[in-house]
């Protein structure tokens, strides 16, 4: 009964020592973390969950031999300060397991919440480059426009000019139609001036021809 009370002992000290060791990886201390010292945290475990399975079954011997040697009163107050020990070294052992796990988790969760921050930076900034490549095309747009404004006000301007010009060609070309009954009087009058000069020509050399002949048979 001795010897197992020792052993007790003996493995009570060294799950006290991992699970103080196994606390500080929940509290950040220790020089690890549970998620960058991933293979430390198992190994704590494993061990912890050894000694305490190695302590229940010196509890369990110890419970099977109580009486033996006498004082069976105090074997049995023995026994049980063990079985408390164990049970509380099994509720802290849960406890840091559990949030350890929960540390993990929130780790995990944090890292892929950055990695989702970053890949929305990086689709950001693909999509500063969309929007610079559409306010350069909409910029060449405009200038394109401007200029097609620009050709179409000068066509406008031609036009109109064109138009004046015509517009003159046309009142010219009206004041020569009006004035053709004009002109085409003024030839017929010297026309029939002409015929009549003719007549009075004729009508002269006539009478001088008739005049040198009567002159001259008288």
């Amino acid at each position: 009964m001795a010897e197992l009370r020792k052993q007790a002992r003996s493995i009570e000290n060294q799950l006290d020592a991992k699970l103080v060791q196994y606390s500080r990886l929940d509290t950040g201390s220790g020089g690890t973390s549970a998620s960058s010292g991933r293979e430390t945290p198992a190994l704590l475990q494993r061990e912890i969950e050894q000694l305490l399975s190695q302590l229940g079954e010196v509890n369990d011997k110890m419970s099977r031999g109580m009486g033996e040697g006498g004082g069976l009163a105090a074997s049995m107050h023995v026994l049980q300060r063990h079985r408390e020990i164990l049970h509380d070294f099994t509720q802290e052992f849960n406890k840091t397991r559990a949030n350890l796990r929960v540390s993990d988790e929130r780790d995990q969760l944090l890292s892929s919440v950055q990695q989702d921050i970053r890949d929305a930076r990086k689709s950001a900034g693909s999509g500063q480059d969309v929007l610079l490549r559409e306010r350069n095309a909409l910029q060449n747009t405009n200038r394109m426009t401007d200029d097609l404004v620009g050709q179409a006000t000068a066509q406008l301007g031609a036009l109109n000019e064109q138009r004046s010009t015509f517009g003159g060609i046309g009142s010219k070309l009206t004041e020569i139609a009006a004035a053709s009954p004009q002109i085409n009087a003024m030839i017929g009058y010297l026309a029939r001036r002409k015929k009549r000069d003719k007549l009075v020509l004729g009508a002269v050399i006539g009478l001088c021809s008739g005049s040198l002949l009567w002159y001259s048979m008288s």
